[in-house]
């Protein structure tokens, strides 16, 4: 036991020369790492604005659809016993002189009890609604016209619809602007109700 701790004090000292040396060579030949400072890694996102260089190559216009035309049908007068007449269409008009004066007075005859039926004098095409030409919708309408003593037309009524309020509308507008010769009983001039069928179709 007394060697031992005679020996204690050679022990320790022999460890401390020991880690010494060993500190030594390791700091000689472990290479040296530079600690660098901690930098934050952001990543730069440079926007490019790509600008077209190119020359909008000139194309011709693709050539444009002509409007549709409405079709007009004949025109049908028709008495109380279905005695249909078809007339056909016309663009002459014709200056007619009034030789009585209009109003309310003036008496309404039944279309058969006419001795002298109106003939038409102008009757213009329809104006197709531009709505209905684009959404491809077609008809036939059937008005009554109430021919005045001068062949002009003082009311309309739709007798027959063609289901579409638009259509039907552009029928009544068109009729109004129908011109006749006058009706007459016994030589004098009378009104008288009249029918006109116009149809609307696209070609």
């Amino acid at each position: 036991m007394k060697d031992h701790k005679l020996m204690y004090g050679v022990y320790l000292r022999s460890g401390l020369l020991l880690g010494i040396i060993l500190s030594i060579l390791l700091f000689l030949f472990v290479p040296y790492a530079e600690v660098e400072p901690y930098k934050l890694k952001k990543e730069i996102v440079t926007m490019v604005e790509q600008i077209s260089a190119e020359i909008e190559k000139y194309e011709e216009p693709p050539p444009v659809e002509r409007p549709k035309v409405a079709v007009a049908a004949s025109v049908n007068e028709v008495s109380e016993e279905e005695a249909v007449e078809t007339i056909a269409s016309t663009e002459f008009q014709e200056d007619i002189i009034r030789t009585q004066p209009t109003g309310p007075e003036i008496e309404i005859v039944p279309y058969y009890k006419v001795e002298v039926k109106p003939q038409p004098v102008y009757l213009p095409a329809p104006e197709y609604p531009e709505l209905a030409r684009k959404a491809g919708i077609e008809g036939k309408v059937t008005v009554h016209m109430l021919v005045d003593i001068d062949g002009s037309v003082i009311d309309v009524k739709v007798i027959q619809s063609s289901g579409n309020q638009i259509l039907d509308e552009a029928a009544v507008s068109c009729a109004r602007k129908s011109k006749f010769t006058p009706a007459k009983q016994r030589d004098k001039l009378v009104r008288v109700w009249v029918s006109r069928r116009i149809e609307f179709k696209l070609k």
